[in-house]
């Protein structure tokens, strides 16, 4: 090498000796036991709403329950079961969700000052526990309601935390996979949900609607002395200054792997320090308008795709409609819900966002619109109602793969480093406003006594989601396995989404041309 060369290298080495001299992307044996096992804790804060989502409506269902919380000669015939039932379902589904949606404005600043990790311990042990503890003595149907609202509160700090600590503990070519278990966790849950309702429906006494309150509330628990374990996300201590602490949990999560560790503490040094001055509504600031409503969209999408009427209100629909077994076949949803909640991270990181989103969107348009028709044939005979059950089924894993394999990915990867937490219950509180009034409306479109729509309230969601394929193949972006830098990049220069993934943006060509120049020397 000549001298010329080995000066310009050295002055090269020495203009860079900030910036990682490896490459960020090179991933290949990072994952370590104890980060699956981080990831694994994390995800399962997610399952209490899993739990809660699918147990709420076959619990309305046990005749004991139905007796103490809502009244005694209550039956549930086709006629009779809707306008009764309407006015209670409004009271234990939606009024939780308002608690729900005030819980997102608590998160940030929980996130912010005290870290991921002290914000999921709080929310279990100040709001789910004894939320549950109070809907499990609950002596009438008034402190039942205020007991899940308590609980929905917790709840919603945790959706809101976990999506975002998981994204900050992996890879860039790996979050998808992480925040997709978030959902796993949630399916998982949600089938032990169903199960116990499903074995307790066959108890006599009023063990039968104790048991699955009592998990409730054993569950928030347990994850909460689980967490204790984790260690604090990386990120947010890079964000105060504890670069120290970040690097021992980047070199444990990352298998000891320094280069990936250095270039990661790099990046979002660089990142924070561009994004440093930032309050909660810098989010609607014009160059952060387009990530913040793209972020609330797909989350407030997933609420109006029809999963609160063919999986929230499954049970109530199966046995106004008199299929058999409807408690049998809500265990059967629920576990297609976990296949897809295994199935669609890999797909989201392997194939994309856009095209998992725009093929999972157009499957369900057609099993909403298969729902509607089978409604308005009336459910007559026996054929019509098993192919009821086979949408329900199908839509449920369906929804999985796509809708909650998406949702909760987009907003951690979108939004710029410093404005995450805001993006996020941003995000989180239209998805439980508009999921407050779904479930406030559902009940009343299918009611007997009011627009008596039934099962044909399908057709409102095929509505709904036709509009969402229009807007993802304009408005979704493509960023799987884009670092901090590169989305940053191509939202300033107002590169078209559907361009998102064959775009070579420039802050990689650069990095790959400085990593190139230094190991020539």
């Amino acid at each position: 090498m000549s001298l010329a060369k080995s000066q310009s290298a050295s002055e090269a080495r020495a203009e860079h000796v900030s910036e990682p001299e490896h490459d960020i992307n090179n991933t290949k044996g990072w994952l370590t036991w104890s980060a699956f096992c981080y990831m694994v804790i994390i995800g399962l804060s997610m399952g209490l709403y899993g739990y809660d989502n699918n147990f709420a409506a076959p619990l309305v269902q046990l005749p004991l329950f139905i007796q103490k919380y809502q009244g005694p000669g209550l039956t549930f015939t086709l006629s009779d079961m809707l306008p009764r039932q309407a006015r209670n379902l409004n009271l234990l589904t939606p009024v939780p969700l308002v608690g729900a949606a005030i819980g997102t404005f608590i998160a940030p600043a929980g996130m912010r000052r005290l870290g991921r990790k002290k914000t999921m311990i709080a929310a279990y042990s100040l709001l789910c526990t004894p939320g549950s503890f109070l809907q499990l003595f609950a002596p009438n149907m008034a402190a039942l309601v205020v007991g899940r609202f308590w609980n929905y509160v917790g709840i919603s700090i945790l959706t809101t935390t976990a999506p975002l600590y998981l994204a900050e503990f992996v890879p860039a070519d790996f979050r998808g996979r992480a925040i997709g278990f978030c959902f796993a966790g949630v399916a998982a849950v949600g089938v032990l949900a169903t199960t116990v309702v499903w074995g307790t429906e066959k108890i006599k006494d009023e063990r039968q609607y104790m048991i699955p309150l009592a998990i409730q509330a054993a569950v928030p628990v347990g994850l909460c002395l689980l967490t204790f374990l984790i260690p604090e996300s990386p990120v947010w201590d890079i964000q105060h200054g504890r670069l120290d602490a970040a690097r021992r949990t980047l070199l444990t999560l990352r298998n000891n792997r320094a280069d990936m560790v250095d270039a990661e503490i790099s990046m979002y040094q660089a990142a924070d320090e561009r994004t440093q001055a930032s309050n909660f509504w810098h989010i609607l600031d014009r160059e952060n308008l387009q990530r913040t409503l793209s972020a609330g969209a797909i989350l407030s999408a997933s609420q109006v795709g029809g999963q609160i009427l063919i999986l929230t209100y499954a049970t109530v629909i199966l046995v106004a409609s008199g299929v058999g077994n409807p408690f049998e076949i809500t265990v059967i949803i629920s576990s297609l819900q976990f296949l897809g909640t295994v199935i669609g991270p890999f797909l989201v990181d392997k194939a994309g966002r856009r095209p998992v989103a725009l093929v999972g969107f157009t499957i369900l348009l057609l099993l909403n619109l298969a729902a509607g028709s089978l409604g308005a044939a009336g459910l007559t005979s026996e054929t019509q109602r098993l192919a009821l059950a086979a949408v329900f089924i199908l839509f449920g894993f369906f929804n999985a793969v796509s809708f909650q394999s998406l949702c909760f990915v987009l907003p951690t990867e979108i939004a710029s480093p410093a404005l995450r937490e805001p993006t996020m219950a941003w995000s989180i509180f239209w998805s439980y406003t508009t999921a407050v009034i779904t479930t406030f409306a559902v009940p009343q479109i299918m009611s007997a006594d009011a627009a008596n729509l039934g099962v044909k309230t399908a057709y409102v969601f095929a509505g709904c989601v036709l509009v969402t394929i229009i807007w993802a193949y304009f408005y979704l972006p493509e960023t799987m396995g884009r670092t901090v830098a590169e989305i940053d990049e191509m939202y300033r220069i107002g590169l078209p989404m559907r361009n998102w993934r064959g775009y070579s943006c420039e802050s990689s060509n650069v990095a790959n041309s400085e990593k190139a120049d230094l190991a020539d020397v």
